[in-house]
């Protein structure tokens, strides 16, 4: 169940904390977006160079008539193993880099939806970025959670205790920040809907005192013409 909050850090309203909050997550998904950019201009050079390796490994093992045994598919050679490795290594990483920069582009469109939907008080553009951020929580667990079992990624936060503690804070920081985006679109909502009932209100108000004074008008008239057929001739004169 979300949090339903009345402020960001006690300090901006709701309004001002979601454009604080898409202003940052601008940023940060631009940075980097540009960073994988730069890792996919670099992995055809990357490529090629293995491609290149393997083609003069080949060349080599043709002409020194170097002993390769091979059991059925299997590839016995040290060297053809390694390429074998590196050349799967390659094609993850292009698998990866690629679902990133799409992923991150369409994080970048709900960012700047978020942030035209804060400026102009809109819920309907506020509510594409909730739903990538509820995404991207799940995504940033099962990074953390595999990333856990990789020494040397523990190993630059000091161990353990300090990588569950920083990636707990990364995730509660996250998460406050969908609650108090998720308030204010609930905040707009019934804003609009109170707006709505108002201007209803006041239009059955401007309706009912027409007919009063419709019908207040019809009784004048009336009495005045009962007065009138009620009058001798010198009333007329």
């Amino acid at each position: 169940m979300m949090i339903r909050l009345n402020n960001f850090l006690f300090v901006f309203n709701l309004r001002q904390g979601t454009i604080l909050i898409a202003v940052h997550q601008i940023a940060l998904s631009s940075f980097l977006l540009i960073i994988l950019l730069v890792g996919i201009s670099h992995v055809g050079a990357m490529l090629s160079m293995l491609h290149n390796d393997m083609e003069d490994d080949a060349d080599r093992r043709g002409l020194y008539e170097v002993e390769h045994y091979h059991d059925g598919d299997v590839i016995s050679t040290n060297n053809q193993r390694r390429f074998a490795k590196a050349q799967h290594l390659a094609s993850v990483t292009v698998m990866f880099l690629y679902t990133s920069t799409i992923l991150t582009s369409i994080y970048l469109m709900c960012c700047i939806s978020l942030l035209h939907g804060a400026v102009k008080y809109k819920r309907e553009y506020v509510l594409p970025w909730i739903m990538a951020a509820c995404i991207g929580v799940v995504l940033l667990i099962i990074v953390i959670v595999i990333g856990d079992g990789y020494p040397c990624l523990v190993n630059h936060f000091g161990g353990h205790n300090l990588y569950h503690f920083s990636c707990a804070l990364v995730v509660l920081t996250y998460v406050y920040a969908i609650c108090a985006v998720s308030s204010f679109a609930l905040e707009t909502g019934s804003g609009r809907c109170s707006r709505a009932s108002r201007a209803a209100s006041d239009e059955r108000g401007e309706r009912l005192l027409l007919l009063d004074h419709v019908a207040h008008s019809s009784l004048l008239s009336t009495a005045q013409l009962n007065k009138l057929n009620s009058g001798t001739r010198s009333h007329f004169v």
